[in-house]
């Protein structure tokens, strides 16, 4: 069935506010005549929403009812569709999911609520926006279990069998405050997931590969491992000899990080000491009784906002 496809364009702008609401108490007028009437229903879009990008744009009126027989947005539709689609290679060993390649041992992000068990006695005290949430469980892929024929793979049908790494937050609280936040350790658990349950890669390194972090929070999907979780029985080892982890290759900038050793040429970092220096809270400090205080707060970039705080502060009498 044809429908009727009006484009009407209206000015934009503050000047034309009250133009366009008179506009719009005609159209509902019009609308409610056309209910006491009995007839159909006018309806009218304004904007597009596009929930990809969760926002409301301006229709595309360049590309709507030209008469040509295709949908614009069937188009966009089907180029989306086949930008993420699902494919496994002939070898099953690697498989290509929301144009990211995954491979045997790789390291995946999995949603926290994938697994069932949580550890007992974890209370949150604090109310929040935050109150909930979990950080995503970090797992290695161990094997692709493809459907058996006829039955097309894709992301609902197509497991994976992967090796579940615990947190130090899957532990308990006090084990979450005193580690690095990279860390995570190995386990003997194994689950099987839907390709669908993975929500990104990551990288599980060696200690010794990881650049270096001198902020509180982490921006690279890199982790280490040095110790080996038994959730069973609660407890926490160094990581045997016999366990031969296979660990993500370090690459780039970490692979001279690496070979150096630390090294660098002597004076190239003074001059980024000594300007650290000069933001120095020495009022914290004396409060403090040592010098840690100012030192994290400019790590965290709050330095400069207390050294404004402190200077326009009025010296009490």
């Amino acid at each position: 069935m044809p429908v009727v496809v009006d484009i009407r364009l209206r000015p934009w702008g503050h000047q034309h506010r009250k133009m366009n609401a008179n506009a719009d108490k005609v159209d509902k007028a019009r609308a409610e005549e056309r209910k006491n009437k009995g007839l159909e229903t006018e309806v009218y879009c304004k904007s597009l929403y596009w929930p990809e990008r969760g926002a409301f744009f301006s229709l595309p009126i360049n590309c709507m009812g030209l008469g040509s027989g295709t949908c614009s947005s069937c188009n966009t539709v089907k180029d989306h569709n086949e930008k993420y689609n699902f494919t496994v290679n002939s070898s099953k060993t690697s498989f290509v999911y929301k144009e990211t390649e995954y491979s045997v041992h790789d390291y995946i992000y999995v949603s926290p609520h994938r697994f069932a068990t949580e550890r007992v006695g974890h209370e949150t005290f604090k109310g929040g926006r935050n109150v909930g949430l979990k950080a995503f469980a970090i797992c290695q892929l161990l094997e692709i279990v493809v459907p058996k024929a006829p039955k097309q793979p894709d992301n609902s049908s197509t497991e994976v069998k992967v090796r579940r790494f615990y947190r130090p937050e899957d532990i308990s609280d006090a084990k979450a405050y005193c580690s690095d936040i990279r860390e995570v350790y190995y386990s003997e658990v194994t689950h099987t997931l839907l390709v669908e349950a993975i929500e990104g890669r990551c990288e599980v390194r060696k200690k010794s590969d990881l650049p270096l972090c001198d902020a509180p929070t982490i921006y690279e999907h890199m982790f280490f491992c040095e110790c080996l979780y038994d959730p069973h029985k609660g407890s926490l080892k160094q990581l045997p000899p016999n366990i031969k982890l296979r660990f993500s290759a370090a690459k780039g900038a970490s692979d001279s990080l690496r070979k150096n050793k630390g090294k660098c040429i002597k004076g190239e970092n003074d001059l980024g000491a000594e300007k650290s220096k000069e933001n120095c809270l020495a009022t914290l400090d004396i409060f403090a009784g040592c010098g840690g205080l100012s030192e994290g707060l400019q790590q965290s970039g709050l330095s400069l906002f207390l050294s404004h705080t402190l200077t326009l502060t009025p010296p009490t009498r």
